[in-house]
C-alpha cells in the first residue's frame, strides 16, 4: 500500500510539474490552392516562416523535456513518447514545406542577380578563392571558416553546365538546381539590398538511383552558409 501511495504521489507531482514545461505546437499556416494565391504570396511566406520558427521552438522544448528526464537514461516508455512527438512534428513540417513549395514558391520569380551570384560563388569555391567582397561581412566571415569543407565539394563536382531556378523557400531565398560535369548541387541563395550574398546553402543532390537519406529536420531561419553532413 505504501509503495502504491508513493507511486501515485510521484505521478501527481509529475502531472503538476508538466505545465511548466508545456510545449505548444504552432498553428499550421493556411496555404490556398495555387490559383487562389494571387498577391498573397508575401503574406503566406511570412506566416509559413513564422510557423517553422514555432515548430523549431516546439521541438527544442520537447527535446528539453527528454533531457530533464535523464536524456538517454530516461525510461524507455518516456523516450518513446518524446520520439513520437518529434516524429509527428517533423512529418507535419515536411508536409507544410511541400505544400508551400508546390503552391507558393514554384510560382515566384528569382531575385535579380541571384543566379549570377550563385555561379560566381560556386566557381570561386571550386578555385579556393571566393570573392569575399561580393558577400556581406557576416557571411564572408562564415565562408572563411567553412571554405576548407566546401572547396573540395565544389571542385569535385566539376564545371557548371546549367543552373535552373526552382522557386522561393519560406524565408524568401532563391532555390536553384545546379547541374555540373561530375554531379549536381541543390542550392539556396539570398542577396541583400546591395546585391551582396547574405545567405547560401549548397548541398550535393542525390545521384540517380540513390535512395534518399532519411531526414528529421525542421527548416530554420538561421543565416549563413551551410553544408550537408
Amino acid at each position: 500500500m505504501t509503495t502504491m501511495t508513493c507511486r501515485l504521489g510521484g505521478l501527481l507531482l509529475g502531472a503538476i510539474a508538466l505545465p511548466a514545461f508545456a510545449c505548444d505546437l504552432p498553428k499550421v499556416p493556411l496555404i490556398p490552392e495555387k490559383d487562389k494565391i494571387g498577391d498573397q504570396a508575401p503574406t503566406i511566406s511570412l506566416a509559413t516562416g513564422a510557423y517553422f520558427d514555432g515548430m523549431r521552438a516546439y521541438t527544442d522544448c520537447v527535446e528539453a523535456l527528454l533531457e530533464a528526464a535523464g536524456g538517454e537514461a530516461a525510461p524507455p516508455s518516456f523516450k518513446g513518447v518524446i520520439n513520437g512527438r518529434l516524429t509527428v512534428a517533423v512529418a507535419e513540417a515536411q508536409a507544410v514545406q511541400k505544400l508551400f513549395q508546390e503552391r507558393v514558391a514554384a510560382g515566384q520569380t528569382a531575385q535579380a542577380g541571384s543566379e549570377a551570384a550563385l555561379r560566381k560563388l560556386i566557381e570561386g569555391l571550386a578555385s579556393g578563392m571566393p570573392d569575399y567582397a561580393a558577400m556581406t561581412p557576416e557571411f564572408a566571415t562564415q565562408m572563411k571558416q567553412q571554405i576548407r569543407f566546401l572547396q573540395p565539394m565544389a571542385a569535385n563536382s566539376g564545371a557548371i553546365q546549367s543552373i535552373d531556378f526552382a522557386g522561393i523557400d519560406t524565408e524568401g531565398r532563391n532555390i536553384y538546381q545546379v547541374v555540373q560535369a561530375k554531379g549536381a548541387t541543390n542550392a539556396r541563395i539570398a542577396l541583400d539590398a546591395d546585391g551582396k550574398i547574405e545567405f547560401a546553402m549548397l548541398r550535393p543532390a542525390p545521384a540517380p538511383g540513390d535512395r534518399p537519406r532519411p531526414t528529421a529536420t525542421i527548416p530554420t531561419r538561421s543565416s549563413g552558409l551551410k553544408r550537408d553532413r
